[in-house]
Order: C-alpha cells, then structure tokens, then sequence
C-alpha cells in the first residue's frame, strides 16, 4: 500500500476546498459506480458521498482517529456502509424497487470486481426482458409500483381494481415475474 500524504490529510481536517475537490475527483467514481449498481440514483450518489465526506473529515478532526487505508478506500466503505443503511431504510418504507429480492438475484457487489458487475447487468437486463413479457396488468401494475412509485391506492383507481385487490395482484404479479426470472437463470445456467 503506497504511504498516506500527511500533508494532504492536514488539508483534508483543515478543510481546505482544493484538497476536497482532489478527494473527491479521486473517489467520487468508485462510490458513485457502486450506489448507482445497486438501485441508486445520480442524486442518492451525491448524498451519499457528501455524508461520507463529512464523516470523513469529522473523524481526520478526532486525535485519536488513525487512518489505516487510503482516503479514497476509506471513503468508498463508509459510502457502502451508508447506502446499505439507506437500502435497508427504504426496504423498511418500500420506498424502491428491490424487487422482493429474498433470493439475492441482485447482491450487492464491489466495483473493482468487473466480472460479477457484468453478471449482475445481465441480471438486471434479464429481469427488464421478463417483465416486459408479463401479461398486460401485471406489467402496469410492477411498473407503475416499482419505478414510478405510484402509491397502490392510486394503482387501484387507474386500474379500476379495490385496494385489497390491488395489493393481492401485486403480489401475484411479483410471484410471476419471480418464477420467470428463476426459470431463466436455471435455464441459463444449463446453457453455460
């Protein structure tokens, strides 16, 4: 591992913008790629990377804080650790697309490990293809749920379906596209 710059890191707890702009045009990437690979968004990047940047520098602020990585791995595992609470917050409030994923079909992944980011696009890209073969309201119904973030009472009235019924729908739907997806990897697997 190449030697930390203390001069840098004095810059960094001083907080002086030029040694910041450098962090971040050295570790913004990293992070950004890995939020972004495991349903985050560009602004959910920024956010994230903002607070890991703070923490960052609060614990440079601290005397009995010892850096044992490079700023840029540093910053990248705080940013996961960050997100993971995020995801684990949003899961709580259904408030993204996990895809009900009790399965792992999407883990989480490192970004210096191409190969499986590779593997997880192709997932990823599988799961569009299936669920643009589902049947008509199941395919509404997922789209309008997962990626524009309807509310299902609002789902319910466009659709004409009570509320109970509704959330009785999606899950078959989910169901459906679950067991498509499955069937598909099985079947890729024996094709490998």
């Amino acid at each position: 591992m190449a030697n930390i710059d203390p001069v840098f890191l004095k810059q960094l707890q001083l907080g002086e913008s030029k040694a910041i702009k450098q962090l971040y045009t050295l570790a913004y990437p990293s992070c950004a790629n890995m939020i972004l690979s495991n349903n985050g968004s560009n602004e959910d990047a920024r956010d994230i990377f903002q607070e890991a940047l703070l923490v960052f520098i609060k614990k440079l602020q601290n005397p009995d804080f010892k850096l044992t990585a490079q700023p840029k791995t540093y910053l990248y595992a705080v940013c996961r650790n960050l997100w993971l609470k995020q995801l684990q917050k949003r899961k709580k409030n259904k408030a993204t697309i996990q895809i009900d994923d009790p399965d792992n079909m999407i883990p989480l992944i490192h970004v210096d490990e191409i190969a499986e980011k590779k593997a997880i696009e192709s997932k990823h890209e599988l799961i569009g293809e299936i669920l643009t073969q589902l049947k008509g309201d199941c395919k509404q119904l997922l789209i309008a749920f997962y990626f524009k973030k309807m509310p299902l009472k609002e789902i319910a009235k466009i659709m004409d379906y009570s509320d109970g019924f509704v959330k009785v729908k999606k899950k078959r739907c989910m169901d459906a596209l679950k067991k498509k997806v499955l069937a598909a990897y099985s079947t890729k697997d024996m094709n490998v």
